[in-house]
């Protein structure tokens, strides 16, 4: 039995006014109604006043829902990066074999 083949993805567009998202941590992932929420954040400092140190502060910086065919996709591109960026550089403490 032959199976129907899936459509092809429809072209990927990039808007350039898209805002970009940056983060230095994952604050949280959990699940919500089957789909899967991450959110992400950001150390900021406020600006130092009276020759005091600039304190620090954990900002969310964004969310992503994703559903879980989606969540998949970005485990699985994930791995992939680290096993590449593996493979480029050794791993501290374990000597490469000769």
């Amino acid at each position: 039995m032959n199976t129907p083949a899936s459509p092809p993805k429809p072209p990927l567009e990039d808007p350039l006014q898209e805002r970009e998202i940056f983060a230095t941590e994952v604050s949280g992932v959990g699940g919500v109604h089957g789909n899967i929420a991450v959110t992400l954040a950001c150390v900021r400092f406020d600006e130092p006043a009276a020759n005091e140190q600039p304190k620090a502060r954990r900002v969310v910086t964004g969310r992503l829902m994703l559903t879980q065919p989606a969540a998949l996709q970005l485990l699985q591109s994930l791995q992939q990066l680290v096993a590449a960026a593996q493979q480029k550089q050794p791993t501290p403490g374990v000597e490469k074999p000769n």
